[in-house]
């Protein structure tokens, strides 16, 4: 079960110097994995499996991401701060995806 996380983990890397991910833009890379994964979602409007998502989702996952991370679970202000801060600016970079694209090939979503 480590190893398929590991696995996922290094495959979001990979994604996100593919697409040229800046980590979390402008602020501590703290949580610099959730970020990769955030910018990957921002930037396609896929998860890596393949599936669409909103931006909802996507801010929300990076939300989740912080909060299984941090010592403070779901109180974690880490979490709270980067989720309102994506949610409030971060409309502008979220492309209209209403076009279709062509997805990463599907893999498997993080266990």
């Amino acid at each position: 079960m480590a190893n398929d996380r590991e696995e996922y983990w290094q495959r979001v890397r990979e994604r996100a110097a593919e697409l040229g991910s800046d980590g979390c833009s402008g602020v501590p890379d703290f949580y610099l994995d959730c970020c990769l994964e955030h910018d990957i979602h921002y930037r396609t409007g896929y998860r890596l499996d393949g599936t669409r998502l909103t931006r909802e989702d996507a801010d929300t996952q990076l939300r989740q991401c912080i909060q299984a991370r941090s010592t403070f679970g779901r109180l974690s202000p880490m979490a709270w701060w980067r989720w309102a801060g994506v949610r409030l600016f971060g409309q502008r970079a979220w492309p209209n995806w209403t076009a279709p694209t062509t997805p990463n090939p599907p893999q498997r979503e993080a266990p």
